[in-house]
């Protein structure tokens, strides 16, 4: 990765409103979510480009958004925020599959824990690729991996590992909770 990339990505991560602990509601279900993929996509150059889908929760917050929970960190955090509001997980879903036709993408799902949570998280990017390939839009394959952060994952691998294209171990959640730190 030269220099260029390395800045490039950490202003990417930093700055831009794509990222929703960083931003609000609104700019979530806005064209610049797809702008900034795109962007990061076409920086690469050819590079593949992991992003991970929206991770609220715990120590990031959504600004605009009313839901809380009583132990965020072990409640409506990660993939439980985006499958419990579907309009939200689509709008970001579409952006990334998107951004996929501009180069090579790939999707990274934080704190599954379930194989019921990966199913649903797997329809509903299906969902989202069949809402652009209506609309005329060649979505290519993109691979689509998950985040290793609970025991409960890491104890019960076998359904992630046939569903899944890749897995990334989230190394801080998962000393926490298996510690109970």
């Amino acid at each position: 990765m030269t220099g260029n990339e390395e800045e490039f990505l950490k202003k990417f991560r930093a700055d831009n409103p794509a990222f929703p602990h960083q931003s609000t509601a609104d700019q979530i279900f806005s064209e610049e979510q797809f702008e900034a993929y795109r962007a990061a996509v076409q920086a690469m150059a050819g590079l593949p480009v992991t992003i991970r889908t929206l991770d609220v929760g715990a120590d990031k917050t959504l600004r605009g958004q009313g839901r809380t929970s009583a132990n965020p960190a072990l409640g409506l955090r990660a993939i439980r925020y985006c499958l419990a509001d579907p309009p939200l997980f689509h709008t970001q879903l579409r952006a990334l599959l998107r951004a996929a036709t501009c180069g090579r993408l790939n999707i990274l799902v934080p704190m599954l824990s379930t194989r019921h949570e990966l199913v649903l998280t797997l329809e509903a990017v299906e969902r989202a690729r069949l809402s652009l390939v209506e609309e005329g839009i060649e979505v290519p394959e993109v691979p689509i991996g998950g985040m290793v952060e609970v025991p409960a994952t890491a104890i019960a691998l076998d359904p992630f590992l046939r569903e899944l294209d890749f897995l990334s171990i989230g190394t801080n959640d998962l000393v926490q909770y298996t510690l109970a730190i």
